[in-house]
C-alpha cells in the first residue's frame, strides 16, 4: 500500500497540466453511491466519449434486484463492462466495482475506489451502526430523512443530493442501505491483480481507517487524499479527476 501526495505539489509533476486524460481514449464505467443515480457523475466524465455512467439496480431508472446484495449488483452490471474498461466506484458503487473487479479481472485495466470501504463489517460499531441506521430509515419521516442525509454537505452537494433522494422512496433507499451493510469484499482484495487507487476526502475522516483496510491487501494500492468530504465528486471534481488521471498516467 502507497500513500501518494496529490494536492500541494506542482500540478506538472502530477501530470494533471496535460490537456488530455486517458480516459478520453480508454473506456470508463463510473458507478455511483447509495442513493444516487448516475447522473451525479455527469460532469467528470465529460468529453470522455468511452465512458459509461450505468444506474445501480434500484436507483434512477435501473429495476431493483432482490434481495438487494452488493453482489447481485455486480452480476446484473457485468455485461456492461468494456473490455479493458477502467472502474471507478464511489462508496457503494466502489463495492460494486471492487466485486467486478473479482468477477472480471481479464477485461479490467484499473480500479478506482473513491470514498470507499471494503466492509462495514469489520467492527462490532460498524454492526451495530448499519443495524442502527436501518432502523432509522424504517421509522423517520421520509422527508427528514433526506434531509438527515444531506446534513454537514456543502451547499451545491447537498441541493444535487436532495435532487437525488427525491426520486427515491424508503424501499429503495432502505435496500441500498442493505446492500451496503451487508457486503464484505475483504476477501476479494487478495485476488484484485489490477492497478488499484483509492481516492479519499481529507474531511471525511469518517472513511480514512476503511479506505486503508482496502488498500491493505491489494497488490501495489495506492492511497490518495483530495479536500472534500464523502461526495468529493461534487465538492472537488477538479481534484478528484486530476488524482485519477495522474494515477493512470503512472500505473497504465
Amino acid at each position: 500500500m502507497k500513500h501518494v501526495p496529490c494536492e500541494g505539489i506542482p500540478v506538472a509533476a502530477l501530470g494533471c497540466s496535460e490537456p488530455t486524460s486517458p480516459l478520453q481514449r480508454h473506456p470508463s464505467l463510473w458507478l455511483h453511491g447509495a442513493g444516487l443515480s448516475g447522473s451525479p457523475w455527469r460532469d467528470m466524465p465529460r468529453h470522455m466519449p468511452l465512458a459509461l455512467t450505468p444506474d445501480l439496480p434500484g436507483h434512477g431508472r435501473a429495476t431493483p434486484v432482490t434481495p438487494p446484495r452488493v453482489e447481485a449488483f455486480a452480476r446484473h452490471l457485468l455485461p456492461q463492462v468494456p473490455d479493458q474498461a477502467v472502474l471507478i466506484g464511489h462508496s457503494l458503487g466502489g463495492m460494486v466495482a471492487l466485486e467486478l473487479a473479482h468477477l472480471a479481472q481479464d477485461r479490467i485495466a484499473a480500479l478506482v475506489l473513491v470514498e470507499a470501504v471494503p466492509t462495514v463489517r469489520d467492527t462490532r460499531a460498524g454492526r451495530m451502526s448499519a443495524v442502527i441506521a436501518r432502523s432509522m430509515m424504517q421509522v423517520t419521516p421520509l422527508a427528514w430523512l433526506r434531509r438527515l442525509l444531506c446534513v454537514g454537505q456543502s451547499p451545491a452537494t447537498r441541493q444535487e443530493m436532495q435532487r437525488q433522494l427525491a426520486q427515491h422512496d424508503r424501499p429503495s433507499l432502505v435496500a441500498a442501505m442493505e446492500a451496503a451493510a451487508c457486503y464484505d469484499g475483504r476477501p476479494r482484495r487478495g485476488r484484485i491483480a489490477v492497478p488499484t487507487v483509492g481516492v479519499g476526502g481529507r474531511q471525511n475522516r469518517a472513511t480514512h481507517r476503511g479506505a486503508q483496510l482496502a488498500a491493505q491487501r491489494i497488490p501495489g494500492a495506492e492511497l490518495v487524499q483530495v479536500s472534500g468530504g464523502h461526495m468529493v465528486h461534487t465538492d472537488n471534481p477538479l481534484h478528484l479527476r486530476r488524482a485519477i488521471d495522474a494515477f493512470l498516467r503512472r500505473r497504465r
